[in-house]
């Protein structure tokens, strides 16, 4: 506890701090600061009421236990603090949004309180809202893994499961998601570069690499390696921390440059002449203003609908590219080195997709209505085996 002057606009203001922690669990701290307090009489007073108020608030938290949110806010402080594993802040930011979103009214309970009846009724609400089976093991993944917390850290005084540990989230009906065939890539490109949207080489680049939105957003010409025929893909962009990290994979991988590929590259570098930001040219792609604050999704689902294709994710892009390649009998080893997925159920997932293509959905690399034709205009070669190297 402390009471301290300071001076603002020649005038002497009063600050009190006080800091009280629980003798029954030392996890338990209560801080106040008062501030902009005219006299020291006022702050003493001030200081016995913020005193009285912590510790009733200690009192009754010692023998109750810490509330839902505070188990929560304590958690987000160690994870930040880097005590707990390793969680990249954007788990820690969307872990923290989400409880407060799906268990509202959990958060001025005692944290003990909770059982399986309130874990019952936060599945009931998420179903009523619609979230899907996926998000709702999601959310159930959240509350075990800091519940958990609050026990190990004796936030939560009685040893009991986590309100949602044996409840079972079944996803009875798979909803197939949607890509694009072949018929509706080409339409898209073309009709981009017909139109100049700014946006046609991110998409043709994202088609034909099957790189991630991060990954397609941090490409350098250092990346290239036009001997070889490779891209090496070692970093991503997070536009929501602003920064350039290692891939979601964590490891770097080389991507074959197929003759398709080569000519959208060329043309990118011809172009480089153009761009005048100076930082910019050291980039592959152009920078787009909408692409640097998240918003490829919107600006591809916005192009889909105006030249009248089903709109899907801008993720499906990758998706497109890795399916493709699927079936027409790449094997699957090689297409998650490609792809950068080293879990295999990933994978599986693919193998399942690729097999929902219609007629006409041929792949990238020989149809006769191949995308390097939509890309140059040019006769290229038949087939570019650069797609199966490694």
């Amino acid at each position: 506890m402390s009471i301290k002057s300071y001076r603002r606009d020649e005038k002497v203001y009063w600050k009190v701090y006080v800091n009280l922690r629980s003798k029954k669990n030392l996890k338990l701290r209560k801080q106040k600061t008062v501030s902009d307090i005219e006299s020291l009489a006022a702050a003493r007073r001030i200081e016995k009421q913020v005193v009285a108020e912590l510790s009733a608030e200690l009192a009754l938290e010692s023998n109750q236990g810490v509330t839902w949110e505070k188990v929560i806010e304590h958690w987000a402080k160690d994870a930040r603090a880097g005590l707990l594993r390793k969680y990249d802040p954007n788990t820690i930011t969307d872990t923290v949004s989400g409880l407060k979103k799906w268990t509202a009214t959990w958060l001025n309970t005692p944290a003990e309180n909770l059982g399986r009846p309130e874990g019952r009724d936060i599945q009931r609400f998420m179903q009523e809202k619609g979230l899907t089976a996926r998000g709702q093991q999601k959310v159930r993944s959240m509350v075990n893994t800091v519940f958990n917390y609050g026990l190990d850290e004796r936030l939560i005084a009685k040893q009991i499961p986590s309100p949602m540990s044996a409840l079972s989230f079944e996803d009875k009906s798979e909803k197939v998601p949607d890509i694009l065939n072949l018929t509706e890539i080409k339409r898209l490109l073309e009709c981009a570069k017909e139109l100049k949207n700014p946006w046609y080489p991110i998409w043709a680049m994202a088609l034909l690499t099957g790189m991630r939105n991060g990954e397609l957003f941090a490409l350098e010409w250092i990346d290239v390696d036009f001997d070889n025929s490779l891209i090496r893909v070692s970093k991503s962009y997070d536009n929501r921390l602003d920064i350039v990290k290692t891939t979601k994979a964590g490891y770097w991988r080389n991507i074959p440059i197929s003759s398709q590929l080569k000519e959208l590259l060329v043309e990118l570098k011809s172009n480089l002449k153009y761009r005048e930001n100076i930082v910019h040219k050291k980039y592959i792609l152009p920078r787009s203003g909408n692409w640097s604050k998240g918003y490829q999704a919107r600006e591809l689902r916005l192009f889909l609908k105006s030249i009248g294709i089903k709109d899907v994710k801008f993720h499906a892009l990758r998706a497109c590219f890795a399916t493709q390649l699927l079936s027409k009998n790449v094997p699957p080893a090689i297409v998650m080195k490609i792809c950068g997925w080293k879990n295999l159920k990933t994978m599986e997932y693919y193998v399942r997709l690729a097999g929902i293509n219609e007629a006409g959905a041929t792949p990238l690399c020989q149809d006769r209505c191949r995308l390097h034709q939509i890309i140059n205009g040019g006769d290229l070669e038949h087939r570019n085996e650069a797609f199966v190297r490694v």
